[in-house]
C-alpha cells in the first residue's frame, strides 16, 4: 500500500497503538528510518539458533550431564541441523524440508530480490544466486567472477547488493597486517541457512566442511553483527576474526576434522601478531579445542 509510512507514524504519534513493521528487505528497513526516525526499535530475527532448534524438538540441554544423558540424540539432531538448517517451518515439518526450503529460496531469490530491485535478466542474476549459496565459506572476487560468468561487472555488483538486501547471502572482509593484502583480497560468502545452501543446489556430495563454516558464521553474525566479523589472510588464513571496538577479540579456524596440521598454522602466525583467544571448532574431535 502506498504511503503506508506516514500512516504508522500518525498512528505512533497520536499514541494510539503499537505498531509491529516486519519484512525481508533492507529497503523496508531504509523506509522506517526515513519515516520513523527516532520512534522505532530494530530487531533482527534470524532463523533458529542450535539451542532454539533442540528445544522446537523438545530436548532441552541445560548441564553438561544433559549433553551426556542424550548424546546420541542431540548428535543425530545437530546432523539434521547442519544439513537442513534452522527456518523454524523446516525444523517443524521433517517430511517436507526440502520442498519447504526450495520453496523459501524461491520466495527470497524471486520476491525479495528480483521484483524488488527490478531485475530484467533473471537468468544472469539466477546463476548468480545458486553460485554465492554454493559456495559458502570461498573467497569471491567480483571481477574474476564477472568473467568467468560472463556477466557485466556492473550487473554483477549490482545483483550482489539486491542479494545482500534481500538478507539471503553476506560477505566478510579481510583483515591482515599488510594494508596491501586487505585492499586487494576477496570477500568470503556466506548463507543466510545452512539448508538453503545445501538443498538449493541438488549436490551430488555434500560439503560437510563448508556447512560446518556456514553454521558457525551465522552463529558468530547473531552474537557479533556482520560488521564486526573477518576472516584473517596472509601467508596463512583463519576463518573468522571477531572484532569489538576495533579491537581483535577472538579468533576461529573451522574445520571438518583435526587431521591437518595446516589448519592451526593459520592461528598460531596470527597468535605471534596478537594474542588472543583462540579456537579450533571440529565436527567431532573431541569438541572445541583451544
Amino acid at each position: 500500500m502506498e504511503g503506508w509510512e506516514g500512516f504508522v507514524r500518525s498512528v505512533v504519534d497520536r499514541r494510539e497503538a503499537h505498531v509491529t513493521v516486519s519484512g525481508l528487505t533492507a529497503n523496508l528497513t531504509q523506509a522506517v528510518r526515513r519515516s520513523l526516525a527516532g520512534r522505532y526499535l530494530t530487531v533482527e530475527v534470524s532463523p533458529l539458533s542450535y539451542l532454539e532448534f533442540l528445544r522446537s524438538k523438545n530436548v532441552n540441554v541445560f548441564t553438561e550431564l544433559d549433553l551426556v544423558a542424550r548424546e546420541a540424540e542431540i548428535k543425530a539432531l545437530f546432523d539434521e541441523y547442519l544439513r537442513f538448517g534452522g527456518f523454524p517451518l523446516v525444523a517443524l515439518n521433517p517430511g517436507n524440508r526440502e520442498r519447504i526450503l526450495a520453496q523459501l529460496y524461491d520466495d527470497i531469490a524471486h520476491r525479495d530480490a528480483i521484483l524488488e530491485c527490478g531485475v530484467r535478466n533473471v537468468s544472469e542474476f539466477s546463476d548468480l544466486a545458486l553460485f554465492y549459496v554454493s559456495n559458502v565459506g570461498n573467497r569471491v572476487g567480483f571481477r574474476h567472477l564477472s568473467r568467468s560468468m560472463v556477466i557485466p561487472l556492473r550487473n554483477l555488483q549490482r545483483y550482489t547488493e539486491c542479494l545482500r538486501n534481500a538478507y539471503l547471502v553476506f560477505f566478510v572482509k579481510a583483515i591482515s597486517p599488510r594494508l596491501s593484502e586487505m585492499v586487494k583480497a576477496q570477500r568470503k560468502v556466506y548463507c543466510v541457512d545452512n539448508g538453503i545452501s545445501n538443498v538449493v543446489e541438488h549436490r551430488l556430495n555434500e560439503n560437510l566442511r563448508s556447512l560446518l563454516k556456514n553454521l558457525v558464521f551465522v552463529e558468530l553474525m547473531r552474537r557479533h553483527g556482520l560488521g564486526n566479523l573477518f576472516y584473517y589472510r596472509d601467508r596463512r588464513e583463519v576463518d573468522f576474526v571477531v572484532k569489538d571496538r576495533n579491537e581483535i577479540r577472538e579468533i576461529l579456524q573451522v574445520t571438518y576434522s583435526l587431521g591437518d596440521e595446516r589448519e592451526t598454522e593459520g592461528i598460531m602466525e596470527l597468535l605471534r601478531i596478537r594474542r588472543v583467544r583462540a579456537s579450533v571448532i571440529t565436527y567431532d574431535g573431541g569438541g572445541g579445542r583451544e
